[in-house]
């Protein structure tokens, strides 16, 4: 694949509080047991199956960044439209048109873009970056931006570029990467390597309904605990159960 130069000079960089070094996700009882949030400019993998609530996360970090704290997001997706995500955030009471109107969230879909390239969908999300001076981004998905290498060398490679330039960004980063029901790894098995953190979201079935629980293996810099939390999606979005499953229950 021929690769294209990638510049993000004209990215905006944040100032940032040092006393201040934690963007927190918006659901307080996942943000308590992460030392209040993602450390900014960090990359995150959600990872999960179909139907975990990967873009209700995503969302939630970015309508939280945007309506609490000041910090303006994009939300770059590969396989959801616009009105689709503003359609599914409107269930939670969450008006995406509202806070673009206002240039606090800006709506990236990289369907078109993808055709000229990945180098050229990657230079569509660094200029979004810049358009509302972004702290958060959301990329969905990893698993629909790897089908696009013709080998896992490149992609790789073309990741930890994509990671370093995200980093020179001084974005705080949620990338989406979809497990396919009955799997215990990532698509491309390389992904949570290369982030600086790793949430999974999983779902099982649990006398005859859908249990779900999150996990996380991996936060760089971070003391997090190692147990399974259950979670719901309610009215209000992504919501943690305050105390984690015995391990007894575990199966």
């Amino acid at each position: 694949m021929e690769a294209k130069r990638v510049t993000f000079s004209n990215v905006g960089t944040i100032e940032q509080n040092p006393a201040d070094n934690r963007a927190p996700i918006g659901i307080p009882s996942l943000d308590k047991i992460i030392e209040g949030g993602l450390a900014r400019g960090d990359t995150i993998i959600i990872a999960g199956q179909p139907g975990t609530g990967k873009t209700t996360l995503g969302l939630q970090f970015l309508v939280h960044g945007a309506t609490k704290c000041g910090e303006n997001g994009v939300y770059a997706s590969v396989i959801e439209s616009g009105e689709k995500l503003k359609r599914n955030a409107r269930r939670f009471g969450w008006d995406l048109d509202r806070l673009e109107k206002e240039n606090k969230i800006q709506l990236v879909s990289l369907q078109s873009t993808m055709k000229a390239g990945v180098s050229t969908a990657l230079e569509t999300v660094l200029e979004s970056l810049h358009n509302v001076n972004a702290k958060r981004l959301v990329f969905d998905s990893l698993s629909a931006l790897m089908t696009a290498f013709e080998s896992t060398a490149e992609a790789r490679s073309f990741l930890h570029i994509m990671l370093k330039f995200l980093e020179a960004a001084g974005c705080t980063t949620m990338m989406i990467s979809e497990v396919p029901w009955g799997k215990q790894q990532l698509s491309t098995n390389f992904e949570e390597f290369l982030g600086d953190g790793l949430i999974v979201l999983d779902a099982t079935f649990d006398n005859s309904r859908v249990r779900r629980r999150i996990y996380i293996p991996k936060m760089r810099g971070t003391e997090h605990r190692l147990e399974g939390y259950d979670y719901y999606i309610t009215r209000e979005g992504f919501q943690l159960a305050p105390t984690p499953i015995p391990p007894d229950k575990i199966r």
